[in-house]
């Protein structure tokens, strides 16, 4: 059995028109389902987790490989699809995951990526549910 490794509570109150609000008031955002200036979306904010959750798993394998202390960034762009307000069935998200680590190829960076799809929980618990589009950059 494995150990619970964290825990995070957050609330929202009022859907993308609303707040979203963590339990113990480290973290506060707005939501909006348009472009407000000082605002973000769900998509944006799994785009936040997903890059770095991501980003720290891949660091298992490179660790492995000698080459753990190498920067890198992954920079994640989640898009909202669907048809409303006719047919809220066709609604859907895609990712697409852009990786780059210092000094490796951009076939490495993929090779990489792809076998931290494995490891990472987020990438875990979207398989066969999202898309995810792998992409690398030197």
């Amino acid at each position: 059995m494995s150990n619970k490794m964290s825990v995070s509570t957050v609330i929202n109150e009022g859907g993308r028109e609303g707040v979203s609000k963590s339990l113990n008031g480290d973290f506060e955002v707005k939501t909006t389902g348009t472009n407000k200036k000082g605002y973000t979306n769900p998509e944006e904010l799994f785009a936040a987790g997903i890059s770095a959750c991501f980003n720290g798993a891949i660091q298992f394998p490179l660790e492995r490989d000698g080459l753990g202390d190498r920067d890198r960034t992954i920079r994640a762009e989640v898009a909202l699809y669907g048809d409303l307000p006719d047919d809220h069935t066709t609604l859907h998200l895609e990712i697409k995951l852009i990786g780059k680590i210092d000094g490796v190829s951009k076939e490495d960076t993929l090779k990489y990526m792809k076998e931290t799809d494995g490891i990472c929980p987020y990438s875990k618990a979207v398989h066969g549910n999202i898309d995810i589009d792998y992409e690398a950059e030197e």
